[in-house]
Order: C-alpha cells, then structure tokens, then sequence
C-alpha cells in the first residue's frame, strides 16, 4: 500500500513551496503511510480537536454538563474565525454550543471558553497522558499582547504532528475514548464542518449530486502560510474508508485566498486519495 501512496503523493509534495506532514490510515485493510508524520508544526485550530474530546471527557467524568451555559463577556472577544466576537456580550451559549462553534467554524472565543473551563496546565496534562507527544498548547488563541503569557511573548505556538492527529482521529472512531453517546456527540460536531475548501473541496459529499455520497468529519487550520486538514471519510452508512491528516506551512503563498497554496495541495492529494482507495476499487 505505501508504495501506490507514495507514488500518489510525492509528486505533489515536492512541487510545494514549503513543509508538508502526512498521516494516513486505511480502516478496511489496516494499513498506514506516513510523511513526516511526526515533525512538530504549529497546531493553529488542530489543536482544538484534542480540546473537544477533553471537553467531553470531563462530561463522562460528571465534572462538566453540556447543558451549562457560559456567559459572553466583551473582555472575552478575540479576532480570528469564528462569530461569537460579532455578538453582542450577555449571550449564554451552552458548553456543546461552544464545542460545535470551536469545531464547524473554527471560532477562536468559543475555544478559550473552552480553555478556561478545562484549565491550561490540565489540558497539557491530559494530552501527555493520551500519548500526544509532539501537541502541547502553549495559550489562548488570538490574545493581544497584554493578555498573553510569558511562553506565547517568547513566540512559542500551540504544536502538534500529524501522527498526533491521526491517532486522536482513529482512537475517536474505535470508541476508545469516551461512553459511545459522547463519541456520537464528537462525530456528529465534525461532521457538521462548515470549512471544507481543503480536505473535502472535490470529494462527493452532496447526497443530491453524487450517488453514491460520502460523509467527512474533519477539522482544518489556517494562518499565513499555513494549511492544514484532517478528518476520517464515511460511506453513506457511516462505515469508516480512511483517516486522512495533512499539514503544511512555509508556504510562500501567505495569502488566504481560495486557491492558497497549502489549501490547494490538501485539496487535490485527497482527491487523488479517494479516487485511487475508493472510487477506483
């Protein structure tokens, strides 16, 4: 299997300006090919898929309840992605409405929220304790300089690699984390993904134009010369092909236009991906 996927991928990623990470995994046969899969980058919003299963471990601890809702305060709005910045302070969203808003639009007030309710040193601890060597979340996303913390005022980034992801994504679908309801919860968040101009950018997901359809969870992240994506493609069944994860920054394309470079690249090796393990089997 590596070799076909090699061959797939290496034209592609030698032609790219910049790093590029890989990360596959292919649930019918049990194979795997990696591409500097364990070189740390920067997370940018990868680093909320840890932050969503931590969310709903403490919900399967009975410390959290997805029904709670946290007040929006003005001093809480960052820039970045997401809407609750544009929303006026007083709002109560519930923990899951903030989980959903972390994941479908990447939104970054949502995710410190978040961060608050777990704790910084707590979530460290935890993704050590799940294996995620190379993740680490340095702070809050977004902060002005004078909120930020002594590492992030030093340039250190929130990190992750590729493997890290992968293996969060596949012990996410083998139900190894949290009570079957609450990994339901998790899927049914990314499977609501709102940006999809990467990974799921030519794939078949419209159930009206494509017979047969797929369905993705996924979760991608962008700064300027950054892109990343992962997520597991479905059939329409919800029975699991593959898990895919690509990262890529140094790109000299800083733009975030609709046809950045890293974006582009993600876009076109999963097609390629899924043509060559799916639709030409």
């Amino acid at each position: 299997m590596s070799e076909p996927l090699s061959t797939i991928s290496t034209p592609l990623i030698e032609a790219f300006s910049g790093e590029v990470a890989l990360a596959f995994y292919n649930f019918e046969t049990g194979e795997t090919y990696t591409h500097n899969a364990t070189q740390t980058m920067c997370a940018a919003s990868l680093i909320k898929l840890p932050l969503l299963v931590q969310t709903l471990t403490e919900v399967a601890r009975g410390r959290l309840e997805l029904n709670t809702r946290i007040p929006l305060k003005a001093e809480d709005r960052v820039g970045g992605a997401g809407i609750l910045h544009a929303l006026e302070p007083g709002l109560e969203p519930t923990v899951r409405d903030l989980l959903t808003l972390m994941i479908i639009v990447s939104d970054n007030m949502a995710t410190n929220l978040v961060i608050d309710l777990l704790g910084l040193t707590e979530v460290n601890s935890f993704m050590q304790n799940l294996g995620l060597s190379q993740t680490k979340l340095v702070g809050k996303l977004q902060l002005p300089e004078d909120k930020q913390n002594e590492a992030q005022r030093r340039g250190e980034r929130n990190a992750t690699c590729a493997a890290d992801i992968l293996g969060l994504l596949l012990r996410l679908e083998n139900r190894d984390f949290l009570p079957d309801n609450l990994t339901d919860v998790a899927l049914d968040i990314l499977k609501k993904q709102q940006f999809t101009e990467a990974l799921v950018r030519y794939l078949p997901t419209d159930s009206e134009l494509h017979d047969p359809h797929i369905v993705v969870a996924s979760k991608s992240a962008c700064l300027r010369g950054l892109w990343h994506d992962a997520g597991i493609v479905y059939d329409a069944q919800g029975k699991p092909f593959y898990s895919l994860v690509m990262m890529t920054e140094g790109s000299e394309d800083r733009s975030y236009s609709w046809e950045q470079e890293g974006m582009m690249l993600i876009a076109r090796l999963s097609r390629e991906i899924y043509d060559h393990f799916v639709k030409g089997r």
